[in-house]
């Protein structure tokens, strides 16, 4: 059931992600709509804490998974990349939600515009609190969206690798690196660190994740790194990189002898 799921997850990543804001903004429009004083806006909070809930069980659910120790070969921008992660995913709706219901808990707390009884300091300050975290839920949100949305995570290409984060790219292109660039990694690690011999050959645009980390959270670390180390110590095969003979090459390589 949870393989199902995560498979639908990762092939149609945009609409999960617009369901689930289409569900947190009506929501939420429910309980604008609705009188103040009414059940239903009381109830928006608890509903939406429910989904939200669900939603980061599924978040913690994807990011103990066994990661693939396989590429999507993409004939579009000629690469070996990463499968979709369905982490990404659920941590971006699981923020689009929680935000909602920093949203419902605030419009459910009265204002002494509403009801005099509740004109006092305390209430104000409970409501500015709230205000403020569905602000900070907000902008995580956005981020977390865009990391889902955008075709994140790590490209091997004939002129070397590429790490595409929610807020920036880095390009390392082959001849930064050394056959020795990468050490020995765990199958579960989230990240590889590259060691360069030409770090000036290396290219950052916008913010990336970092500028000598690539993340491994959607494939098998053991895997990348033994992938990257064939094409480090074969560069006559780099120019293959994104067919299906390469692809089918690179496999029947790395599992037979397993280099790193």
């Amino acid at each position: 059931m949870l393989s199902t799921m995560f498979a639908g997850t990762a092939q149609h990543p945009r609409l999960v992600l617009g369901g689930a804001v289409g569900v947190a903004v009506g929501l939420v429009g429910v309980g604008l709509l609705t009188a103040p004083e009414s059940d239903s806006r009381h109830a928006m909070p608890a509903l939406l804490s429910l989904l939200g809930l669900a939603s980061a069980v599924m978040a913690l659910a994807a990011w103990f998974r066994a990661r693939p120790a396989a590429f999507v070969v993409d004939q579009r921008t000629v690469a070996f990349r990463t499968l979709r992660w369905p982490g990404h995913v659920y941590n971006a709706t699981t923020a689009v939600i929680f935000s909602a219901t920093q949203v419902a808990f605030w419009l459910s707390i009265p204002d002494g515009n509403q009801d005099p009884a509740f004109d006092d300091p305390a209430w104000h300050l409970q409501r500015s609190i709230l205000g403020a975290m569905a602000v900070v839920l907000a902008a995580l949100s956005i981020v977390l969206v865009l990391a889902a949305w955008r075709d994140i995570g790590v490209q091997l290409r004939p002129d070397g690798l590429v790490d595409r984060s929610p807020l920036g790219t880095l390009t390392v292109p082959w001849d930064a690196l050394s056959t020795d660039s990468l050490p020995q990694s765990q199958p579960t690690a989230t990240s590889l660190l590259l060691t360069y011999v030409r770090p000036d050959l290396v290219r950052r645009h916008g913010v990336p994740f970092s500028r000598r980390r690539i993340r491994t959270d959607a494939v098998n670390a053991l895997f990348l790194a033994n992938a990257i180390h064939y094409y480090l110590v074969n560069p006559q095969h780099r120019q293959a990189i994104g067919t299906e003979a390469e692809y089918d090459d690179l496999r029947s390589a790395l599992f037979r002898t397993r280099p790193v």
